[in-house]
């Protein structure tokens, strides 16, 4: 009887170590197995579809460069969007720099240059010129194109100001109205922030005319800076002579 007791104990330990090791291997398993977490950074990203024809180059990308007026910072260059949607304004904006090029005058064709005037090693007495800005924000390109008349005379003029900005998932141009619209504003409140920043700036300048600069307010720009933000860049009207400002609108 009591070897059948031993027995039975036995092989009741056996059991009990069995189910301990058992236990214990799936326990184990199961604590160290790699857990699947749903989180934003398993989620699948949102690609966006790149619209440049050229893979290689930038959404605005510049060529044909040539320096000037070393002393005044003029250049010519060409601007091109990567964008088969702007290739018609590519062909505008090429057009009007092959017409600003043809714009230079030498000093040794005009007769009447007053004595006291600096003139340039180049040898110009006047041209047009162009500059360009560009911003890449994370939904917009934006491009900011300024003219200018210059003379040894006069220095350099502030003449026009334009932009363009395109969204990049569609290509698609967006025009003044519906930037302001996107950012809630209204042409009367643009007005009269930029009539703040001039007259503001006006305590520090006495030769601006901030009257002159807002009763002709028709030389500007709307675009979206590199932050996402919406700009405006305009003409200030100066006895010392006119120049551009810029500021952000939706500050």
């Amino acid at each position: 009887m009591d070897e059948h007791k031993n027995t039975l104990g036995m092989i009741l330990l056996v059991v009990i170590l069995l189910t301990f090791i058992i236990g214990g291997y799936f326990a184990m398993k199961y604590l160290t197995q790699e857990k699947k977490v749903e989180n934003e950074s398993s989620k699948p990203t949102e690609v966006k579809k790149d619209l440049r024809l050229d893979k290689s180059k930038d959404y605005i990308y510049y060529d044909n460069e040539e320096e000037v007026i070393a002393s005044q910072e003029i250049e010519f260059k060409d601007v091109h969007f990567n964008l088969e949607s702007m290739q018609e304004v590519n062909g505008r904006l090429k057009s009007e720099m092959d017409s600003i090029r043809k714009s230079i005058k030498y000093t040794k064709d005009v007769s009447d240059i007053p004595e006291d005037v600096e003139t340039n090693e180049e040898g110009i007495y006047s041209l047009e010129f162009r500059e360009y800005n560009d911003f890449f924000s994370p939904d917009y390109i934006s491009l900011l194109v300024m003219d200018y008349t210059y003379d040894i005379v006069n220095g350099p003029n502030p003449t026009s100001i334009e932009s363009y900005v395109v969204e990049k998932a569609t290509g698609r141009r967006i025009l003044g109205d519906e930037l302001l619209k996107n950012y809630n504003l209204t042409m009367d409140e643009v007005k009269t922030k930029v009539q703040k920043r001039v007259s503001d700036t006006q305590t520090l300048d006495n030769d601006i005319d901030v009257e002159g600069t807002m009763n002709n307010f028709n030389i500007f720009a709307l675009y979206i800076n590199k932050l996402g933000d919406l700009e405006i860049t305009f003409v200030v009207k100066s006895s010392a002579g006119n120049y551009n400002d810029s500021i952000v609108l939706n500050d």
